[in-house]
Parts: structure tokens; C-alpha cells; sequence
């Protein structure tokens, strides 16, 4: 804010002001104006907020229709009424929270104890929405990120077992977009609901995971997580060939660490494994025969 003395008033800097922090106590008066805002209002906003700081019209349109089934008022104009008051903004295809203040204000009407019921809600209501395999993988990040802040609400096994999955298809796609610390992001929620006896139960899933895991942590550079993660695989490995892409992943760990004949050794000791013997001390012609 300055006075301009050659336009003769104040003025001063819009996107300033919008960078500037909301205080603490300007916060609390937020949450208290969202307490006199109409219930549908604050319905929205907290579904809005579960989702995070920005939300596809689409989904929003989803996740708040069944509150307004058979009547005269749409979601819409609860939208229009929080624009208004300047709680969110449009931004093009998406609804986006005017300030994180303002998520968090909103997030926290949601009582604690109730949060995850309404993140498992929402997870199960934008999955049971697509129609296809193909929108699945385009909403898995969605999906899976609701549901994982929602498993406390799951009674079923069956609903543990699909999340699982669910983390390990959004980590492949994670890994196909090289954001590998995603991709162990969602790993490790998986890897997490597997206990013992889901490990014996659903061998396949828990090896694909431990193996993707491995993986992921070496390219983030993460060589202590690697080593740890190789030991579970081979330690719990039904068969051998569940165990070569571990001591793959290995090799290269040990590789980057510039200890080249430690990982010359393993991949040695796997070929031995697999019937074809070599010594460190044979010369390039004999192995090349």
C-alpha cells in the first residue's frame, strides 16, 4: 500500500495482498463465518475440502447430487453463493479454495472421529461411478488417496484387499510418469494392510509390492529402504524366480555405491542359483564362450 503523490491516492498491489498470509485469528473468524452459512453450504464446502484444495467440477457435481435429489435447488448455486462470499474460485475446469485457511476452516467442521467415514464415502462413491477399467485409471490417484484416508471405516475384507490393489495400480501409473515418490507413497499404504495371514492368503499381490517398493526406492535414493525391502522379498519368497527381480534391484543398489565387485558377486551367486556357474577371476574370453 503507498499514496501516489503523481495520481494523487493510494494504491496498492492485488497480487500481493492475495499472497499474503490469513493470520491465525483471521482463520478462527473464517471457520466462525462458515458456521452461519446455510447447512447445504457447509455440506459442500466440507465434501470439497475432503478432496483437498481444488476440485474437478465433475467430481464435486458427483459427490453432492444425492443431497440435492428432488429438489428445486442445485449444488450449483450453494457454488455460486461460496464464490460470492469469496470462499473459492473457479479456475477453469475446477473449483479451487481461495486460500489453504479456508480448506483448513472448512475440513475442520468435520468432526475428527467422523473424517474418515466421509473420506471412505467419497472414495466409494467416485469408484462405484466409473463405468469402465480405463476411468478408473484416470481417477485412481483420486480413488485411492480417499480411500486410503478412509480405511478405518472399512469392516469387509474383501474392501481391504480391492484397496490394496487400488494403491498398486496407482503406483504403476505413478511409475509410468517417473514420479516415483508417489508411486511409494501408495506402495507403502498397500504394503501396510498386508499382515501375515494376508500375506499367505494373496502371495502374488504382497511379492508385487515388496518387488515395485524395491524398485521405487532406488530411484529415489532411498539404498537403506532397498536392502530392507530385498531381505523381506527373499526371506518370504515362495519360489526363486519370485526372488531375481529383488536381487536385480539389489545389484543395482550395491552398483550405485560404487561397490562394483559386491555386485558382480550377487549377480554370480544368482547364476549359480540358476545352474551356470562363473568365477570372479575368469577372464573375459571364458565368459564370453
Amino acid at each position: 500500500l503507498w499514496f501516489s503523490f503523481h495520481q494523487k491516492c493510494w494504491q496498492w498491489d492485488n497480487r500481493t495482498l492475495e499472497l499474503k498470509s490469513i493470520f491465525k485469528n483471521a482463520a478462527e473468524l473464517i471457520f466462525q463465518k462458515m458456521l452461519f452459512l446455510p447447512t447445504d453450504i457447509q455440506l459442500m464446502l466440507k465434501k470439497m475440502a475432503c478432496i483437498g484444495s481444488q476440485c474437478d467440477i465433475t467430481i464435486l457435481h458427483l459427490i453432492c447430487s444425492d443431497d440435492f435429489a428432488g429438489r428445486e435447488s442445485d449444488e450449483f448455486s450453494n457454488v455460486d453463493t461460496a464464490v460470492d462470499e469469496g470462499l473459492i474460485k473457479k479456475n477453469a475446469s475446477k473449483y479451487v479454495f481461495a486460500h489453504d485457511q479456508i480448506k483448513s476452516a472448512a475440513y475442520s467442521l468435520i468432526p475428527e472421529e467422523q473424517r474418515a467415514s466421509w473420506h471412505f464415502w467419497i472414495g466409494k462413491k467416485i469408484l462405484s461411478s466409473c463405468d469402465s477399467e480405463e476411468e478408473i485409471e484416470r481417477s485412481i490417484f483420486l480413488i485411492a488417496d480417499q480411500l486410503n484416508r478412509g480405511k478405518l471405516s472399512m469392516k469387509e475384507e474383501a474392501e481391504l484387499i480391492s484397496l490394496i490393489e487400488l494403491n498398486y495400480r496407482a503406483a504403476k501409473k505413478a511409475i509410468s510418469s517417473s514420479m516415483f515418490s508417489n508411486a511409494s507413497h501408495y506402495l507403502k499404504e498397500g504394503i501396510s494392510l498386508l499382515d501375515e495371514t494376508r500375506c499367505e492368503t494373496h502371495h502374488r499381490l504382497w511379492i508385487s509390492l515388496f518387488v515395485s517398493y524395491a524398485e521405487t526406492e532406488y530411484c529415489n535414493g532411498n539404498f537403506e529402504n532397498v536392502r530392507n525391502t530385498v531381505n523381506s522379498i527373499i526371506a518370504h519368497a515362495k519360489s526363486f524366480s519370485d526372488k531375481i527381480p529383488a536381487y536385480k534391484t539389489l545389484c543395482l543398489c550395491v552398483g550405485s555405491g560404487k561397490s562394483y565387485r559386491r555386485a558382480a558377486q550377487i549377480g554370480l551367486d544368482v547364476l549359480g542359483q540358476l545352474g551356470e556357474h562363473f568365477s570372479m577371476n575368469q577372464s573375459q574370453v571364458t565368459v564370453m564362450a
